[in-house]
């Protein structure tokens, strides 16, 4: 039995309408299945690239690793070292001391030999010419024994020692510290020009010693009791400028802010030991 014409013309128009639409979908389907295939090779290439990537980073990490063991190695080292070079200098410094010390008291004991030889050698020849002699103490004793009168306060006694000292022994090594003390017993007596007169001889007789930077000091202190202001900043402004790492110098610093306002950042600086430079901090590692 026949369909309706209708139908017909209904199946004959829509054939080639579907196969149209077939065939886009096959064309699509194999499309994406290329695209696909596409990226699973780039994700493979990326993959392998990532591995090579990771592997360099391993490598760089193990040397980096190596090479800040070695530093750190090599700074222990040389902190050791400088830590023995430290001891050794610290050492040294104390022979050296010793060493001063030691000169200072066979100095001493070569003053008091000098000294007796020759009182002995006096008292001779004073005995052969019939002159009884009574030798003085050895330049140590004799220092000494003022020395222990100026600790006690009892500056007339001491001033009268230490000018025999001077009498008698006026080129040892004690000399410049004896005319010195002579100086502080007038300047505790205040007896100002006497004072005064005592610290220049120090600096007259005995320019290269030691005691002359305080002498210059105390010099400066009595022409400040004297009333002579002017003299007195002139004598601290030197010793500030020309003795910088002396503890006079600080104290001259003192009297010259006191008396004329200078600033703190004008004081002197005392002069330090060296001391060993810090160690050095180990690097940081760097994050992987």
């Amino acid at each position: 039995m026949a369909g309706p014409p209708d139908m017909k013309i209904k199946v004959s128009w829509c054939g080639p309408f579907v196969w149209t639409v077939v065939s886009l979908a096959l064309s699509g389907c194999l499309a994406t299945t290329q695209e696909i295939a596409d990226l699973r090779g780039d994700i493979v290439r990326l993959q392998s690239s990532l591995a090579e990537q990771q592997k360099n980073q391993g490598d760089f990490q193990a040397l980096l690793k190596e090479n800040q063991e070695t530093l750190q190695g090599n700074q222990a080292d040389l902190s050791a070292k400088m830590e023995e070079l430290t001891l050794k200098l610290e050492a040294l410094s104390s022979q050296l001391v010793e060493s001063d010390n030691h000169m200072t008291s066979l100095a001493s004991r070569i003053d008091d030999l000098d000294k007796n030889t020759s009182n002995r050698l006096d008292a001779v020849v004073k005995t052969v010419e019939g002159v009884k002699s009574i030798p003085a103490p050895s330049p140590s004793r004799l220092y000494q024994a003022g020395a222990n009168e100026f600790s006690k306060r009892r500056y007339d006694q001491a001033l009268q020692i230490f000018q025999t000292y001077m009498d008698h022994y006026p080129d040892t090594e004690k000399a410049p510290v004896a005319q010195f003390n002579m100086g502080e017993c007038h300047f505790a007596l205040k007896s100002w020009d006497e004072a005064l007169a005592a610290f220049n001889e120090v600096v007259a007789q005995y320019p290269k010693s030691g005691t002359v930077p305080s002498a210059l000091l105390q010099k400066g202190l009595t022409l400040e009791q004297l009333g002579k202001t002017s003299e007195a900043i002139g004598i601290f402004d030197s010793v500030r400028k020309k003795y910088p790492h002396r503890k006079e110098a600080q104290r001259a610093h003192e009297r010259l802010k006191a008396l004329r306002g200078d600033k703190d950042d004008q004081a002197p600086k005392p002069k330090s030991a060296a001391k060993p430079k810090p160690k050095p901090a180990p690097p940081k590692k760097t994050a992987p």
